[in-house]
């Protein structure tokens, strides 16, 4: 590019400038929006398995005294779910730093922290669901 003395090379310049941070914005925008995608997915696989053990609970507590159900948690996602740890009446689930919570029918849960790739069996002795890890 030489420069002359009508200033073309500058217009080029600037017009080349522009071009390319229209492309670079265009990138941000869509790495960003994969990234909302995966923050998306990994709260929704939170959501699925406290839905699951929320429905484990009320399904122990409404059936009544001597009532069992077996739980099992998945290897992955990795996840921690708390019973009635962080909000009592919830089952709260944390995944890749984000977290869900699930109300609970149930009114008298054992405070327990679930974890990833285990087995848990609920029980319901008539006051409490109680549970007790097994392999």
């Amino acid at each position: 590019m030489s420069l002359d003395n009508r200033g073309f090379a500058s217009a080029e310049f600037i017009f080349v400038t522009l071009i390319a941070l229209i492309i670079m914005g265009g990138m941000v925008t869509l790495i960003t929006s994969e990234m909302d995608k995966t923050q998306i997915g990994s709260l929704g696989q939170a959501r699925i398995l406290g839905e699951k053990v929320a429905t484990t609970i009320n399904t122990a507590y409404a059936n009544g005294k001597g009532y069992s159900i077996d739980l099992s948690i998945p290897a992955t996602p990795i996840v921690t779910v708390s019973v009635n740890n962080i909000t009592p009446g919830y089952v709260n689930v944390s995944n890749a730093g984000k977290s869900v919570a699930i109300k609970l029918i149930a009114q008298n849960v054992t405070p327990s922290t679930l974890s990833s790739n285990s087995k848990y069996h609920v029980f319901n002795n008539g006051t409490t669901i109680i549970f007790t890890q097994y392999t």
